[in-house]
Parts: C-alpha cells; structure tokens; sequence
C-alpha cells in the first residue's frame, strides 16, 4: 500500500453521474477502496439539479470546490465549505445553484447514494432489514407452469432445495480447491474504475467457471433450469446461450450493491413482456437480511426510465442453502450489505436470447480443450451452435466457416 495518493483532474476523463444520469463524476483508480484506502473522487453537477432524498453506508466528507449546493434542512454549502455526515443519515433533497457546484466525495465505504422515500420527514437510518414486499416460493415437486408465471408477472420466485447437500458440497470442494490454488484471484479488474465499485472491492467473483470449478458445468446444463429459461425467452429467441457463470463471494464489510438491470449491460435493449436476459442464483451458504440477501423490487421492468425503488418495493431473497432465485434479467435487483463477520457465497448463472453478445467470453475463458469435453447442450450453451431465426424470417448467427460452430469441436 502505497503511503500517499496524489489526485490530479486533469489526468482522468469524467463519467456520467450513474445514479442520476446528468452530471459528472472522475474516478481515480487508486481510490476505490481498494487495501484499506478511501474513495475518493470529485462531482460535478449542472446548475439547479437536485438529487432526492438519501442516505449513505458509511460517514461521508465533502469538499465543495464550485457553485452552491443547498441541502433541504441544513442550508447553502459553498465553495471552501467541508460537510460531514454520518452513516444512514437521511438528508435532501438537495439542489445546486444558478452555477451548479462541485465537490471532493471522500468515504471509507462505497458511497453510492440509497433513495429513500420523499415523505420520510426526519428518517434517520438506513432500509429496514425486512421488505414487506415476499417473493413466491416453491416446494419440490415443482410446479414450472406456476413458476413461470411467477417470474414472467412478479418478476422473480424462490425455488426450494433445488441443490442437495451432494452437489453443495462437491461445488464448494472445487470451489475451495481453486481459490486456494490462486490466492488473490477474483477481485475487480474490468478495467473501469466505476465498474469495478459495481462489481465489489469485498466480492470475490469468477468467471470460465467450468474450467476453474468442473462441477459447475452440470449446473450451467441442467435442463429443467435451461428449459426455464428457453420458455421465458422464447417470445424473442429460438435458442439461448449462457451468459455468464459467475461464482459471486461477497465478503463481510461489502456494502449493498447499486440498483441495477442486468439487462443494462445492452443500454439500447428495449423491456418488454418478454424478458431477452434471466438468471438463476444458487445460494451455497444462507442467504440472510444481514448477510447480504440479494435485493428485488418485483414489476420494476415496466417501470418508467430513471424510475428507481423506494426502500418499501423491494423484497429479499432470504434463502437456505441449496435453493435458487430465478428472477428476469429486466428486473431491478442487487446485493445487499453483508453486515455479518462470514462471507455470502452463491453462484449466478444467466443466459441470453442466443442472438444477443454475451456479457462474458466464453471463447477465451474455456479452452477448446475443456470444451471438447462437455456435453453438447453446454458447448452449445458456450455458442457452439449457431443461432436459427429462419422460420421468424431471420437468418442464423453465430456460424463457423459459412457452417455449424460443432465443427470446430469436432475437427
């Protein structure tokens, strides 16, 4: 760890304020929190924009350096100003002056803001552990027709001991085995400083799972969850492809994740009755309040643009080990905070219309190696097959050589 960081504004480019789509926000990669350091990095907002009602997960300073910035109950901050706040205080809205205004954000937690609702006068901590919102939930023999329907118009239901305890164990045998085989993989490194405080400075995550943990190749092909999803998106594909398998670990201190679509990953995909994207999340430790059960605020897909939930839409995904979340991929959902001193370990497996480019690269994480030794519905779920939309007067992607991507296996 380095003993002084220097931050100079001239050298980062700025970003769209991702939680409110207007204004600007520079990164600095040395300060997200990374080996104990702070975030650290400068906002700047156009004049008389005002942010909602919020709270943070941790105590907050701010420099302001431009402008005015009025907080409703508190006053007018101007440039030369510090504020301080503490953690699951509850203030705004705020809006900036005729200039608009900047500010230094400095923070030993991630500080992406929490809505709370507007009429909450005086709240002063944080969401409550508990939603009254519920998710449905499911029994073995399961019923799939009440299954789909409660994903296709809820937006997500919790099935039941969908693995036993065989398969927990011998997925957390190979899970354990790689980790310890590659100390300190797993960590954030897309190359996006803001992607990587979505991702998680405390959250272990790995992708090419079936050549880092073989065990997860029959989960990524078991056809009643394939056929799930091949169900819900059949109103937009005619095949799916895996999306991304992804080990998520969220280690304790991690706060809860930005609000999100996954289907964000495409900004141009439009929502619609049909979701393009879904996911399942097997849950291989308890998933509790405290933990970081996973946020869902259910009918949010045919919410309006820029619309985000107030603490009381959403419900969590309080789970026992060995049950599984199926939720569409157009729903807005994201990690909870784990409060708790143990880690939350799940693996996520979604898949997308097979027309659709895939969030992670199979081609290069799986070695054709590995790949040869898949059953064919898994190399087909890697895109070793093309995608067929001739009887919805389309054409085929996906090919190899004008031909079958199985060729390429086989030869």
């Amino acid at each position: 760890m380095v003993d002084a960081l220097k931050f100079d504004i001239e050298t980062v480019d700025s970003i769209t304020d991702p939680t409110t789509g207007s204004g600007d926000v520079f990164l600095f990669p040395d300060a997200l929190g990374q080996e104990g350091r702070p975030y650290v990095f400068m906002v700047e907002d156009p004049p008389h924009k005002t942010r909602a009602r919020h709270y943070h997960h941790a105590d907050v300073l701010y420099v302001y350096t431009k402008g005015e910035h009025h907080i409703e109950g508190e006053g007018t901050y101007r440039a030369g100003d510090l504020r301080w706040t503490r953690a699951g205080h509850a203030y705004g809205p705020e809006t900036t002056g005729p200039d608009g205004g900047a500010w230094w954000v400095i923070s030993y937690a991630d500080p992406i803001p929490v809505d709370v609702e507007s009429d909450e006068a005086g709240a002063d901590t944080p969401a409550p552990a508990v939603a009254p919102n519920t998710l449905p939930e499911f029994a073995a023999p399961y019923d799939w027709p009440a299954i789909d329907a409660a994903v296709r118009d809820v937006g997500g239901a919790i099935v039941k001991s969908v693995l036993d305890e065989a398969r927990l164990v011998a997925l957390d045998k190979d899970i354990d085995r790689y980790l310890l085989g590659n100390e300190g993989s797993g960590g954030p490194q897309s190359g996006s400083g803001t992607y990587d405080m979505f991702l998680g400075k405390r959250t272990i995550r790995l992708h090419g799972l079936v050549e880092k943990v073989a065990s997860t190749a029959e989960l990524i092909g078991d056809t009643q969850i394939v056929s799930w999803a091949e169900r819900m998106m059949g109103g937009v594909a005619n095949s799916v492809l895996l999306n991304a398998g992804e080990l998520i670990q969220i280690e304790p201190g991690e706060p809860a994740q930005f609000p999100h679509r996954d289907t964000d990953s495409w900004p141009a995909l439009p929502l619609g009755s049909s979701p393009m994207l879904v996911n399942a999340i097997y849950a291989l430790d308890d998933f509790t309040t405290e933990n970081g059960a996973t946020h869902v605020a259910p009918g949010s897909w045919n919410w309006d643009e820029g619309r985000r939930p107030t603490r009381d839409e959403y419900a969590r995904a309080v789970m026992k080990r060995g049950d599984a979340l199926l939720f569409r991929g157009d729903v807005i959902h994201g990690g909870g905070e784990n409060a708790s001193t143990a880690r939350r370990r799940a693996l996520s497996i979604s898949y997308c219309a097979g027309w659709l480019r895939t969030v992670e690269n199979s081609f290069l994480n799986i070695p054709l190696t590995t790949v040869r030794t898949l059953p064919i519905n898994v190399q087909n779920l890697l895109g070793y097959s093309p995608h067929d939309a001739t009887n919805r007067n389309g054409g085929l992607v996906g090919l190899y050589e004008c031909g079958d991507p199985q060729r390429a296996i086989s030869g």
